[in-house]
């Protein structure tokens, strides 16, 4: 009886704290979409680069003419912020066309070069943006998340659905991947043209830098291994916590006798608060979920509520997406230790549930490889100043 209304209520307490907590639209909720995937495919967006050089060339070069020069850095009509502010830089630049400002446009099919005002170059740049998004990009970008489709068609409307569920919770104008990935492209372009800029003033380039590099690694390194955690939580808990119910309900036959015996209470008060810790992870699992739902929503209106992908937003928004769902995917992992540490008060569940926290094994690993010069990726083993130096002698060999 007494385990039979520990289960019922939790379970009406869940079922009360996910109608209160949970947003409105009920289709976000993370058992009905694949939001992990949708944020790690938000994630993914900032890495989408042109790859055609020359189309890469054009690209860098009107976006240094045509929007860094006059509204970043000239701030023509006081524009600066909406500039910087823009998710949309192709818009933007085509409602607010720079006089006298033009580039050296390169054509595609026959290399030749010729001089274009900021207006004719425009919609050049814009038709060679979108044919780099559909000839092959959307499926490089798919396989770098782990989805795959032999259908062009079918693999576009499954990014859509995977990206759109997580665009529109965290209430964003953008909600299309293809117009992210746009965007994407051309912010990158943006600060590549920034760096060669620099780079002709002999001033180093900004944005590759070892240590930040490598912080983001182990940041992802720990966010995707807390996603991992987290979606095996989801699916295991439920078994465990049947599991482990069964479990302590049948030591019925063993606390009763042991109850009638001198001292007995102790053993009975241990198994009805094993009861009630058992009982209590889907209450915690409720709530632990409900905040990562609230936490996303709430943080990314940092930006404001009308902000998409800019310049502003590209550096982090991604990564506060992705950071933010894997932190509460770890503690749902560890519900067991967390109820536990709240329950009994036990100062070493607590412990050990802060350190699943701690940086230091993902940071060390990476420092040594930032002292030593080396560079662990992807099975392969790259040391950097060796590396350079057999390409160098490769380059003698046939110079």
């Amino acid at each position: 009886m007494f385990a039979s209304l520990s289960s019922q209520t939790s379970y009406f307490v869940s079922k009360m704290l996910e109608n209160h907590l949970l947003p409105a639209y009920e289709g976000l909720s993370s058992r009905k979409t694949g939001i992990m995937f949708g944020a790690k495919a938000v994630a993914k967006i900032r890495d989408v680069q042109i790859h055609d050089p020359v189309t890469l060339t054009n690209t860098k070069e009107f976006l240094r003419q045509c929007f860094m020069k006059p509204y970043i850095i000239g701030n023509i009509l006081g524009k600066k912020a909406a500039a910087q502010q823009t998710n949309d830089i192709i818009g933007f630049i085509e409602q607010n066309i720079p006089n006298n400002f033009g580039i050296y446009y390169r054509e595609p099919s026959n290399l030749g070069i010729s001089f274009k005002t900021c207006r004719q170059a425009t919609p050049l740049i814009k038709a060679a943006i979108h044919k780099e998004l559909n000839e092959g990009l959307l499926t490089k970008f798919a396989a770098a998340i782990g989805v795959q489709s032999d259908q062009s068609s079918m693999l576009s409307q499954r990014l859509k659905v995977m990206t759109g569920d997580t665009l529109k919770y965290l209430q964003r104008e953008q909600q299309d991947i293809h117009e992210w990935m746009k965007q994407a492209m051309l912010l990158n372009a943006n600060r590549e043209s920034y760096d060669d800029w620099r780079e002709k003033f002999s001033l180093s380039r900004i944005y590759p830098n070892l240590v930040s590099m490598h912080a983001i690694r182990g940041l992802f390194q720990k966010s995707f291994s807390y996603l991992v955690a987290g979606e095996m939580a989801a699916h295991m808990m439920p078994i465990l916590q049947s599991v482990f119910f069964a479990l302590v309900v049948s030591m019925i036959f063993i606390v009763f006798p042991m109850g009638l015996l001198p001292g007995g209470y102790n053993i009975l008060k241990t198994w009805i608060l094993l009861i009630i810790w058992v009982s209590s992870w889907p209450v915690f699992f409720t709530i632990i979920h409900c905040l990562g739902m609230i936490s996303l929503s709430s943080k990314s209106g940092a930006f404001g509520s009308d902000y998409g992908l800019n310049m502003l937003s590209q550096g982090s928004f991604a990564e506060m997406i992705l950071y933010s769902y894997a932190t509460f995917q770890m503690l749902a992992s560890s519900i067991p230790m967390l109820s536990w540490s709240v329950i009994k008060a036990c100062a070493h569940a607590t412990a050990n549930l802060a350190s699943q926290f701690s940086p230091m094994p993902v940071a060390s690993s990476l420092g040594s490889n930032i002292v030593d010069n080396n560079l662990s990726k992807e099975f392969e083993n790259f040391t950097i100043a060796k590396d350079y130096e057999q390409k160098l002698q490769i380059l003698k060999k046939y110079s």
